[in-house]
C-alpha cells in the first residue's frame, strides 16, 4: 500500500487494525465451530460445512465484540426470540437451573446476554470471560430450546 500522504498512512493503519477482528473471526470458526476437527477431505464438503458454520461464527463474534462495550444493548446483536427466552429463563421460578443473571431482563446488555448464553453452555463465572467453545455450546442449546419453547 502506498504511504505517500498522511491519509495513506491512516488507511494502512486502519487496515492493520482490522486484522485482530479478522483473527478473532477465524478463531471462532476454528475453535467455536470446530472446523479443524472435522477433517473434511473434499472441497465440496468443506464448502458445505463453511456455508453452515460461517454465519454461526459471525454471530458469536458479533456478540462477543458488542459485549466489550458495557452499554451496548443485546437487541443490537441477539434475536428478539433469544432475548425473550433468556428473560423467561432468568425470571421464571424453577426454570433457571443454569443460574442466569439478567439485572434488567426486559433489556439486557450484550455482555449480560453473552454471559447468559455462555452459562447455558457450561461456562463457570469464576473462570473469567467465556471462550468460543462455551459460547457455541450455549448458542446450540438456546437454539434447541427455542424449537420447542412457547412463552406462557
Amino acid at each position: 500500500e502506498p504511504i505517500a500522504t498522511e491519509a495513506d498512512v491512516c488507511s494502512v493503519v486502519d487496515i492493520y487494525r482490522a486484522r485482530w477482528l479478522i483473527e478473532e473471526f477465524f478463531k471462532a470458526l476454528k475453535t467455536g465451530c470446530a472446523m479443524e476437527d472435522r477433517q473434511l477431505e473434499t472441497q465440496t464438503r468443506l464448502e458445505n460445512a463453511l456455508a453452515v458454520e460461517i454465519p454461526i461464527a459471525w454471530q458469536m463474534l458479533a456478540l462477543r465484540h458488542a459485549a466489550r462495550t458495557p452499554t451496548t444493548p443485546a437487541s443490537d446483536v441477539v434475536p428478539a426470540a433469544v432475548l425473550a427466552l433468556l428473560a423467561w429463563m432468568a425470571t421464571t421460578p424453577g426454570k433457571n437451573r443454569w443460574g442466569i443473571k439478567l439485572p434488567n431482563p426486559t433489556s439486557p446488555t450484550a455482555k449480560e446476554a453473552l454471559w447468559a448464553i455462555a452459562r447455558i453452555g457450561g461456562h463457570l463465572p469464576n473462570n473469567g470471560p467465556p471462550g468460543w467453545i462455551t459460547i457455541r455450546r450455549g448458542l446450540d442449546d438456546v437454539m434447541a430450546i427455542l424449537t420447542v419453547w412457547e412463552p406462557m
